[in-house]
């Protein structure tokens, strides 16, 4: 223990000497553990930290697999098989994707996700409400009392964190539900939903083509992944033998619940953490650079310990005791600026990140903090302490007050460090280039509609059961939309049912060529059709109002759109977008063909095709625009309570919202609505691909400062170490432009050595990219050869200003010094 305090306090007055070299080590070092530090807490949050459930890793998500192994929902009788066959999966449950509803009822009228709960549901995750209860069994049948449980964000926020049971009713849907219980604050599932109610209050579908329905589950006891796979791909095959192609289930993917979570974030983490690894690394380089300079320039002092009888474990312990003293300051910096920047980040995180409210800077960040601190103290400390002991002191002493060139294995070590730093942040600029030309493509992408001076108003109308009630609601959206169309400035309005970018999924499934208008009287006509792929076809399924198109500007490309003659009692009509005409009548005239689309909406009326639109991408610009089908918002009524307005007019101004307030108290004065432009959703469905940008970006702009820093310095020292030999060149003929040349070539060739490593480290992690651009090669040549120019003028930029001071040395000084 004398030993290590004496060590600690010769290494405090060692670095005390030199304030300037031990501030720049400790910010280099904080700087490069605190970015590894923040990255790892959110890797660690998101994906390695197992969800806050009783044993969590036997929570599994089942979906249906299709003949070309394309994951689905399951139907209401596959799950009930399934449910009934299963030994190896307990406690399945089915449970709905999130959908807004308007909420009344609550201290403040809202919008709020929405998700039906099967029987076993909370089961399955084995929780209990921390207030309250869950549904009775009595309420978990058809025709039970409504009730709902509610999220505890919910439950602070809109209904005052006031202990259960509550007075309160909330109503949404055209229903009031009553309160019975609050989710604990860790419970999360579907991601985001604020309440669940029962789902034996919707009425279940006979059709094995209504693939509406998650299903989680819980592996039985002693049951591993593997077990549950065979048995129940051994279900779906028996189903699919006893019904036929009605199941639309060739097999059952079952993957873990945490994997089903957060597996599409995982690249784009790991490829941040690795960023960060490797600014870690280029800041390690740096300091390592400092290090082995500052052991050159103690020399003549090692020598000294030497010949007083200090052996080489005395040398590495102050090596390694100076080393651990910079680490240990800069993993606690370090540790300081992963806790603020990781509050920045989760600002600017755009709120696509799973479990984000579960990341912070915790007991494992810190660990992991500590660690890279030790890690880095060690290798510092050996690879300076071991340069050190292979200095002969008394060649050290003899040398003493002399200039020596700059060659020698310390200077070949300074000069790989650099390389190696260039090369890396090369690779992080590579990363950063291509991310941001991706982004430009996808902004320089048609998406088919227009973009500029539309707002989306986003209503929810209590639902109707009945043909009357779904007509008020049509009769409601038709007068919101004449008076929105009235407004000054408004040039067009229309209605659809889901508005592409939107973030909530429209629904997709088959449909049906009819040979004559009464071919299918019931779903057992539909199921039996929809086995012949020759008069089959899949597309997305939308509900518009005639306007829509013309607000939109989506294009009419033959045929016509909605209008007055399409009323409920008139033979009912669609649009198609030109990719399902291409698709599905690739050498015919879609125009007049009959559909049955009854699938999607219960009602078995069929479709005249009566136009084709323009295509449009629908879920984002990065996705290639998928087959549309449109029906007339008033002939297909199940849609009539839930849709948006587009409104093309002056949305850049307070204007619109001003005028457009007082007509939504007129007509829905008890619903929230939500007003947006189309130019901030296409923002937020490209806010990922500019986080991950910002990040990579800055990480490669850092880790390039670090780089020419490093350049410089190392030039810097070899020139004040040749300072002699430039003074002689001086004397016996030399110029300015000889000297000057000469460290521009050697700084040149350091860094066209780091620029090529890097390229080839660009090259070879290609494919780590490969899933986060899109329409540019991974290996894009453009890219590779204008970041590598860029490098390369920084780094000649950087070692400019030492090969000046080269330049302008004073021969006769420099002699009449060494005489």
């Amino acid at each position: 223990m004398d030993t290590l305090l004496g060590g600690l306090r010769q290494a405090l007055r060692s670095l005390r000497r030199s304030p300037g070299f031990a501030l720049s080590c400790v910010l280099l070092l904080a700087t490069g553990i605190g970015a590894s530090t923040a990255l790892f807490s959110v890797v660690e949050g998101v994906l390695l930290r197992p969800l806050p459930y009783p044993r969590p890793e036997r929570l599994v998500q089942l979906s249906q697999l299709s003949a070309n192994g394309r994951p689905m929902q399951f139907s209401d009788p596959n799950f009930e098989d399934v449910q009934t066959q299963s030994r190896t999966v307990t406690a399945l449950a089915q449970v709905s994707g999130e959908a807004s509803v308007a909420v009344t009822g609550t201290d403040e009228p809202t919008f709020a996700l929405l998700a039906l709960a099967s029987r076993d549901f909370f089961r399955a995750f084995a929780v209990q409400p921390v207030q309250g209860r869950l549904f009775a069994e009595e309420e978990q049948q058809a025709g039970g009392a409504p009730v709902v449980v509610v999220s505890h964000a919910f439950w602070k926020r809109y209904l005052g964190a006031r202990p259960l049971p509550l007075p309160n009713t909330l109503t949404f849907e055209g229903r009031a539900y009553t309160v019975v219980g609050v989710m604990p604050a860790s419970f999360d599932y579907p991601v985001g939903t604020q309440l669940w109610i029962p789902r034996e209050l919707e009425a279940r579908l006979p059709s094995r083509t209504a693939h509406n329905w998650r299903v989680v589950g819980r592996l039985a006891d002693g049951v591993n992944l593997e077990a549950a796979r065979a048995e129940l791909s051994g279900i779906a095959r028996a189903l699919q033998a006893r019904y036929g192609q009605d199941t639309r289930m060739h097999d059952i993917a079952v993957v873990p619940l945490q994997e089903s979570l957060v597996g599409s974030v995982r690249p784009t983490l790991y490829v941040l953490l690795g960023a960060a690894a490797f600014l870690l690394l280029v800041a390690g380089a740096n300091v390592t650079n400092l290090l082995l300079a500052r052991a050159a320039t103690r020399r003549r002092e090692l020598a000294v310990h030497v010949a007083l009888g200090a052996g080489p474990g005395a040398l590495v312990r102050q090596f390694l005791t100076e080393s651990l003293l910079l680490s240990l300051t800069g993993g606690a910096l370090g540790a300081v600026l992963a806790a603020w920047s990781l509050r920045a980040l989760l600002a600017f995180e755009p709120g696509h990140l799973p479990r984000v409210g579960e990341v912070a800077v915790n007991a494992t960040a810190l660990l992991f903090a500590l660690g890279l601190s030790l890690l880095l103290a060690l290798g510092l400390g050996l690879v300076t302490a071991l340069r050190a002991a292979r200095q002969s002191p008394w060649a050290t002493l003899v040398q003493a007050g002399r200039t020596q060139a700059g060659g020698g294995r310390a200077e070949r070590t300074r000069r790989a460090l650099v390389v190696g730093q260039l090369a890396l942040a090369l690779v992080l600029l590579v990363g950063a280039a291509l991310l941001g030309r991706s982004l430009m493509r996808l902004l320089s992408l048609d998406p088919g509609y227009r973009t500029e001076d539309i707002a989306v108003l986003s209503l929810v109308l209590p639902p109707a059961e009945d043909t009357a009630g779904r007509l008020r609601n049509v009769r409601l959206q038709e007068e919101l939309l004449s008076r929105l169309g009235a407004l000054p400035g408004v040039r067009a309005v229309g209605a659809v049912s889901n508005f592409p970018l939107e973030g909530s999924q429209g629904g997709d499934g088959t449909f049906i060529v009819l040979n004559r208008p009464d071919e299918v009287g019931n779903f057992e006509d539909f199921g039996r059709l929809a086995n012949e792929p020759e008069r089959t076809g899949s597309a997305e399924y939308r509900v518009a109002s005639e306007g829509y198109f013309r607000a939109l500007d989506i294009p009419l490309v033959r045929g016509r759109l909605f209008d007055a003659r399409d009323t409920f009692e008139a033979p009912h009509v669609a649009v198609i977008s030109e990719s399902l005409a291409k698709a599905r009548w690739p050498h015919e005239d879609p125009l007049g063909k009959l559909i049955q689309f009854g699938n999607m909406d219960g009602d078995l009326r069929p479709f005249t095709i009566v136009g084709v639109v323009g295509d449009v991408r629908e879920q984002g610009l990065h996705e290639e625009p998928k087959p549309m089908f449109y029906g007339c918002s008033r002939q297909r009524l199940r849609a009539s309570s839930r849709f948006h307005l587009a409104v093309h007019g002056p949305v850049g101004s307070a204007a619109l919202v001003t005028s457009a307030r007082p007509v939504l108290r007129e007509l829905a004065p008890e619903l929230p609505s939500r007003l947006r432009t189309v130019e901030s959703l296409l923002g937020a469905s490209l806010a990922p691909r500019r986080f991950s940008l910002l990040l990579l970006g800055a990480f490669g702009a850092v880790a390039l400062l670090l780089s020419v820093a490093g350049l410089a310095a190392v030039v810097s020292y070899a020139v004040a170490q040749r300072t002699r030999e430039f003074g002689i060149r001086f004397a016996l003929g030399a110029t300015t432009g000889d000297v000057l040349g000469m460290v521009l070539r050697q700084a040149a060739l350091l860094a066209g050595i780091g620029v090529a490593l890097g390229v080839l480290g660009a090259v070879g992690l290609s494919r780590v990219l490969a899933g986060l651009v899109y329409g540019v090669s991974t290996t894009d040549p453009l890219v590779l050869a204008a970041v590598a120019l860029l490098l390369l003028g920084v780094a000649l930029l950087a070692a400019w200003l030492p090969a000046r001071r080269a330049s302008r040395v004073d021969p006769m000084t420099v002699l009449r010094s060494e005489a």
